[in-house]
């Protein structure tokens, strides 16, 4: 894409701080997710030595449409208040086309208690508060692109929310699951699925009672066939696109992480769950291929959408009542 087919240009304003890699984030965190469809200005990638700062600066604001991305932290304020800095001089220049038509000017509020110390010509603006995710050293390129490219207020609160939630239900669902880690493991050649916890020997993968004692199940799990056969831990799986057949496997290892859940409403979580895996993991890997899975696995592939969100979060609700008892 060229620069005349990109969309307006961007201005980021933004404080060096105590050192040249301290803002170093910015480009992979910010420029990059904006260069591809923006003409990003940005001091450290646009401006070359001997250049006159001030005229590169001028000829940056000139550009119109402008959407003026402002980095606002702690070293950001700082700097604002410094008569000399470089930020002091750029925000001059920025408050005398503030009001121009095709200029926009956004507070990026990346560190809590900022937006109430706004520097002119900030003051008043409707900024967009990024600090929930900045504070878990969580990528905001991608909900900074959403806002240049005209998402609203609400379309990007939820974005934030969602990612703020999956960061903590991650969290939890890892804390959980590491208190009795394990990794299960496929083999290619004879499909034999082997559960491997760390605190204990090794033992083939078979149904749980529940599973037995399900309609849903028990008329299939006597099955003896090549790739198939849960009575001796063999368990099906290959690159197809429906993935029915690899539903008992994905709910036998949605079992084997919640082996304490077995009443009939947490059934119905570790169904949900386990179609989730089959189609997200097990129905991915190959007839002949081995295969690993562990609880980053189980993680990553459940809490990717609302569904998974939701069977997670219940399972561990459920899991962690069970502990209590």
């Amino acid at each position: 894409m060229t620069t005349a087919e990109k969309g307006d240009s961007i201005f980021i304003s933004y404080a060096w701080g105590t050192g040249f890699k301290k803002k170093e984030w910015v480009r992979q965190g910010i420029v990059a997710s904006l260069s591809w469809k923006h003409d990003v200005f940005w001091d450290r990638d646009t401006m070359a030595f001997g250049e006159l700062v001030e005229r590169i600066i001028d000829k940056a604001l000139a550009r119109r449409p402008l959407l003026v991305l402002c980095l606002c932290d702690e070293d950001y304020l700082e700097a604002a208040q410094r008569i000399g800095s470089g930020l002091y001089e750029e925000l001059r220049l920025l408050a005398q086309i503030a009001d121009k038509p095709g200029v926009r000017i956004v507070p990026l509020i990346l560190e809590s208690g900022c937006a109430e110390r706004l520097p002119a010509p900030l003051v008043g603006r409707l900024h967009l508060n990024l600090q929930p995710l900045h504070s878990l050293n969580l990528d905001i390129g991608m909900t900074v692109l959403g806002m240049a490219e005209g998402l609203s207020q609400a379309q990007l609160q939820r974005d934030i929310n969602d990612r703020w939630a999956v960061f903590h239900l991650r969290r939890r669902a890892l804390n959980f699951l590491k208190q009795r880690p394990l990794t299960i493991w496929g083999s290619g050649r004879n499909h034999e699925v082997t559960v491997r916890p760390d605190d204990a020997a090794p033992y083939l993968l078979k149904p749980p009672l529940w599973m037995w004692e399900s309609s849903s199940w028990n008329y299939l799990l006597d099955d003896d066939e090549p790739t198939f056969c849960p009575t001796e831990g063999r368990w099906h799986w290959e690159y197809v696109q429906i993935s029915t057949e690899m539903r008992p496997l994905g709910t036998a290892v949605m079992s084997a992480f919640f082996p304490q859940l077995t009443g009939k409403r947490e059934q119905v979580l570790l169904n949900t769950g386990g179609t989730l895996l089959a189609s997200r993991f097990f129905r991915m890997v190959e007839i002949r291929e081995p295969f690993t899975f562990d609880a980053d696995d189980l993680v990553s592939h459940l809490i990717r959408d609302y569904e998974g969100f939701d069977v997670m979060t219940q399972l561990l609700d459920a899991a962690e009542a069970t502990a209590d008892q």
